[in-house]
C-alpha cells in the first residue's frame, strides 16, 4: 500500500485517506494521490486502445481474417511428419448458401458422406468472400477402415476440430462420413481415400446450408 507521513502527528496515512486515522488532521496529499491514479488509468486505457487498433490494422493490412485457418493446416501437417503412423484429420466444416450446392459440387475435390469436400483455395476463397461460412452446427465425425469394415467415431462437435487414429498404420483406404440434425443416413460413404503415411487430411466440407 502506498503511504506518507502525516504532517501533523508522523504516523502513516494512506494515500488515498482524507484524513490521519490517529489526529483526524486532512491528508493534503490526497489530491495528488487521486491525480497520479487517475493518469495511470488513462495511460493503461490509451495502451490498450493503442493494441486493439493494432491489431484491427493488421487485419486489414493482410485483409485474411482466416490466416488462422492456414496455420492450423500447416501446423497440422507438420504434426503428421513427425508422428506418421497416426492417421490425422483437420476437419472444417461449413455451410453454403441453401441454392448453391451445384455450384460447389462442381468444385468439389471429391464425394464424402453427407458433405461437399473442397480444396485448400475454394475453402479459404469461399470463406474470405462469405460464400462459405464456419458451421455453428453440432455433427458427428466417423472414418471406415475399408479393409476391415471397423467404424472409428467421436463424440458430437462443433467448429473446425482435429480428429486422431493413433497406430493406424494397418489402415490402407478409408472413408469418410458426416452426421448432421439434417442428414442421418448411415449408408452414404462417398468416395475410398488412399492412406498416406505422415499426412494431415484437410476435411474441408460443406455439411449444411
Amino acid at each position: 500500500m502506498i503511504t506518507t507521513d502525516c504532517p501533523n502527528c508522523g504516523h502513516a496515512v494512506l494515500a488515498f485517506a482524507g484524513s490521519c486515522r490517529h489526529c483526524g488532521a486532512p491528508n493534503r496529499t490526497r489530491v495528488g494521490a487521486l491525480a497520479v491514479a487517475g493518469a495511470l488509468l488513462l495511460l493503461i486505457v490509451a495502451v490498450a486502445a493503442t493494441l486493439v487498433a493494432i491489431v484491427r490494422w493488421q487485419q486489414m493490412s493482410t485483409g485474411d481474417e482466416f490466416a488462422w485457418l492456414t496455420t492450423a493446416m500447416e501446423e497440422c501437417d507438420a504434426e503428421a511428419e513427425k508422428t506418421p503412423d497416426t492417421l490425422r484429420y483437420l476437419v472444417v466444416p461449413m455451410t453454403s448458401g441453401p441454392d448453391d450446392d451445384a455450384a460447389w459440387r462442381a468444385k468439389s475435390l471429391n464425394d464424402v458422406g453427407n458433405a461437399i469436400l473442397l480444396n485448400q483455395r475454394e475453402t479459404l476463397d469461399g470463406l474470405r468472400s462469405a460464400g462459405l461460412r464456419i458451421s455453428t452446427e453440432r455433427y458427428e465425425f466417423s472414418v471406415r477402415d475399408e479393409a476391415t469394415s471397423a467404424i472409428y467415431k467421436w463424440t458430437p462437435s462443433v467448429g473446425v476440430k482435429k480428429f486422431l487414429i493413433p497406430n493406424a498404420a494397418q489402415i490402407k483406404d478409408f472413408k469418410v462420413q458426416f452426421k448432421t440434425r439434417e442428414r442421418t443416413s448411415d449408408s452414404e460413404w462417398g468416395a475410398t481415400f488412399v492412406h498416406r503415411s505422415g499426412t494431415c487430411y484437410w476435411v474441408n466440407a460443406i455439411i449444411g446450408h
